[in-house]
C-alpha cells in the first residue's frame, strides 16, 4: 500500500477494520463512519483559564480619533503609539479602526492621501468585545477572523484595545514558563 493510499483510509471505530475516508458505513461491520475523523469539539471548562473574563487581562490603551481626521494624524498618532491601530469614533460610536494592515494595503506608496478624512481608509464597522466577554471568546474572534486589534467595550464605552501582542502576553505567562 503506498503512503497516499494509507492517508485516505479511515479505521473504523467499532470494529477497526480500516475503510476508504468519506465512507458514510464500515464495508466490514457496516457501523456508522460519518462522524469517524471529525474532530471533536470541547468547551473550556469553567475553571479554565480561557473563561477569564477579558477585563482582568492587562490591554492597551485605545488611540481614539474622530472620522474626519486625517491620515497624516492618524499615521502619526500610529509611530507615537506601540499598539499599531486607532479607533475611529464619533462620539461613544465605533466607527471603524485604521490598523498597520490598513496602511500598508491601502496607504503605502500614495503620499496624496495623507491630507484625506482617515474614514475613507478605516476598516469600517469593527468586530468589538465586551468587557465580560471570556479570552476564549477574543481568541476565537481574532483567530477566525484575522484581527490583530479589536476594540472593547464596557457599557457601550470604548475602554480598551485588545491587540494580538496583548492576547500573546496573556496566553504566554499562563501556558508557558
Amino acid at each position: 500500500m503506498t503512503q497516499s493510499q494509507v492517508r485516505d483510509l479511515i479505521a473504523c471505530p467499532s470494529c477497526g477494520e480500516f475503510n476508504v475516508q468519506g465512507a458514510d458505513v464500515c464495508e466490514h461491520c457496516l457501523s456508522d463512519l460519518t462522524s469517524a475523523g471529525m474532530p471533536s469539539t470541547e468547551v473550556a471548562g469553567i475553571d479554565s483559564e480561557l473563561s477569564t473574563p477579558i477585563s482582568n487581562v492587562r490591554m492597551s490603551k485605545p488611540v481614539v480619533m474622530a472620522p474626519n481626521a486625517l491620515v497624516r494624524d492618524a499615521l502619526a498618532a500610529m509611530a507615537a503609539d506601540p499598539s499599531g491601530a486607532v479607533v475611529i469614533a464619533d462620539g461613544t460610536e465605533i466607527l471603524g479602526v485604521f490598523t498597520e494592515r490598513d496602511v500598508l494595503k491601502k496607504v503605502a506608496g500614495h503620499t496624496e492621501v495623507f491630507g484625506r478624512p482617515i474614514s475613507d481608509y478605516m476598516t469600517p464597522d469593527p468586530v468589538v468585545l465586551r468587557d465580560d466577554d471570556t479570552m476564549a471568546t477574543a481568541l476565537h474572534k481574532m483567530g477566525s477572523g484575522g484581527f490583530r486589534h479589536i476594540p472593547l467595550t464596557r457599557d457601550g464605552e470604548l475602554v480598551a484595545m485588545m491587540t494580538a501582542r496583548d492576547a500573546l502576553g496573556w496566553l504566554m505567562g499562563r501556558y508557558f514558563d
